[in-house]
Protein backbone atom coordinates (compact mmCIF):
# COMPACT_ATOMS: atom_id res chain seq x y z
CA UNK A 1 0.00 0.00 0.00
CA UNK A 2 2.89 2.37 0.73
CA UNK A 3 4.36 1.82 -2.75
CA UNK A 4 1.02 2.69 -4.33
CA UNK A 5 0.80 5.96 -2.36
CA UNK A 6 4.32 6.93 -3.35
CA UNK A 7 3.63 6.22 -7.04
CA UNK A 8 0.41 8.19 -6.84
CA UNK A 9 2.14 11.14 -5.16
CA UNK A 10 4.87 11.10 -7.82
CA UNK A 11 2.29 11.04 -10.62
CA UNK A 12 0.38 13.96 -9.09
CA UNK A 13 3.57 15.97 -8.62
CA UNK A 14 4.53 15.33 -12.24
CA UNK A 15 1.15 16.49 -13.54
CA UNK A 16 1.18 19.61 -11.37
CA UNK A 17 4.75 20.55 -12.31
CA UNK A 18 4.20 20.19 -16.05
CA UNK A 19 0.92 22.08 -16.03
CA UNK A 20 2.70 25.14 -14.61
CA UNK A 21 4.73 25.36 -17.82
CA UNK A 22 1.73 25.28 -20.16
CA UNK A 23 1.14 28.92 -21.06
CA UNK A 24 1.64 31.18 -24.02
CA UNK A 25 5.23 32.54 -24.26
CA UNK A 26 3.82 35.74 -25.80
CA UNK A 27 2.68 36.68 -22.29
CA UNK A 28 6.32 37.45 -21.48
CA UNK A 29 7.11 39.49 -24.58
CA UNK A 30 6.99 42.87 -22.84
CA UNK A 31 8.75 41.79 -19.66
CA UNK A 32 11.56 39.76 -21.23
CA UNK A 33 13.35 42.47 -23.18
CA UNK A 34 16.99 41.73 -23.90
CA UNK A 35 19.33 43.66 -21.60
CA UNK A 36 22.55 43.67 -23.61
CA UNK A 37 24.56 45.59 -21.03
CA UNK A 38 23.71 43.12 -18.27
CA UNK A 39 24.51 40.11 -20.45
CA UNK A 40 27.77 41.71 -21.55
CA UNK A 41 28.80 42.08 -17.89
CA UNK A 42 28.02 38.39 -17.29
CA UNK A 43 30.04 37.40 -20.34
CA UNK A 44 33.03 39.42 -19.11
CA UNK A 45 32.70 37.87 -15.66
CA UNK A 46 32.75 34.36 -17.15
CA UNK A 47 35.87 35.15 -19.19
CA UNK A 48 37.70 36.31 -16.05
CA UNK A 49 36.83 33.18 -14.02
CA UNK A 50 39.52 30.57 -13.40
CA UNK A 51 37.98 27.50 -14.99
CA UNK A 52 40.91 25.28 -13.96
CA UNK A 53 39.64 25.21 -10.37
CA UNK A 54 36.15 24.05 -11.39
CA UNK A 55 34.94 20.45 -11.44
CA UNK A 56 33.49 20.17 -14.94
CA UNK A 57 31.91 16.79 -14.06
CA UNK A 58 29.71 18.39 -11.38
CA UNK A 59 26.06 18.41 -12.57
CA UNK A 60 25.53 21.95 -11.26
CA UNK A 61 28.61 23.15 -13.14
CA UNK A 62 27.44 21.44 -16.32
CA UNK A 63 24.05 23.15 -16.02
CA UNK A 64 25.65 26.54 -15.39
CA UNK A 65 27.97 26.16 -18.36
CA UNK A 66 25.07 25.12 -20.61
CA UNK A 67 23.11 28.16 -19.41
CA UNK A 68 26.06 30.44 -20.15
CA UNK A 69 26.34 28.90 -23.61
CA UNK A 70 22.71 29.76 -24.30
CA UNK A 71 23.25 33.24 -22.90
CA UNK A 72 26.24 33.71 -25.21
CA UNK A 73 24.16 32.64 -28.22
CA UNK A 74 21.38 35.05 -27.27
CA UNK A 75 23.93 37.85 -26.82
CA UNK A 76 25.46 37.13 -30.23
CA UNK A 77 22.07 36.98 -31.91
CA UNK A 78 20.33 39.96 -30.30
CA UNK A 79 23.07 42.33 -29.17
CA UNK A 80 26.13 41.95 -31.37
CA UNK A 81 24.35 41.64 -34.73
CA UNK A 82 21.77 44.34 -34.01
CA UNK A 83 24.49 46.78 -32.90
CA UNK A 84 26.61 46.12 -35.99
CA UNK A 85 23.61 46.70 -38.31
CA UNK A 86 23.03 50.24 -37.07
Amino acid sequence: MSLFKSILATAIALVVSTSALAHDPKMHAEKDQMNCEKIEKHMQMMQKMDHSKMDMNDPAMKAMMANMGKMKQMYQKHCVTSNSDS
